[in-house]
């Protein structure tokens, strides 16, 4: 089996705002599953903490991986601070 690449997103929703932040989350997963080497790209929430969700996602390699960093669905993270939605977000790679 190849080796593939992960990457995950921790997101703490502003107070009060923990489900339209997994909307929000949801809409970007679904714009980012369609994208070339995308194996899986999936959001939880927390079920001992409804204020933090996860996104991960798998891809077929690294580069694919890199690549997806610079699809325009992923200023949606970015937005989501701007739009007082998260309060924190935690990336690991």
């Amino acid at each position: 089996m190849p080796a593939c690449a992960c990457n995950t997103v921790h997101v703490r929703a502003a107070a009060g705002r923990s489900s339209e932040l997994g909307e929000r989350l949801q809409q970007i997963a679904n714009a980012v599953r369609t994208a070339p080497g995308c194996l899986d790209y999936a959001v939880q929430r927390d079920p001992l903490d409804p204020d933090l969700w996860t996104v991960s996602g798998r891809w077929t390699s690294a580069e694919q991986l890199v690549a997806h960093f610079r699809l325009p669905a992923l200023q949606g993270f970015i937005e989501l601070t701007g739009e007082h939605l998260a309060r924190r977000l935690d990336f690991d790679h």
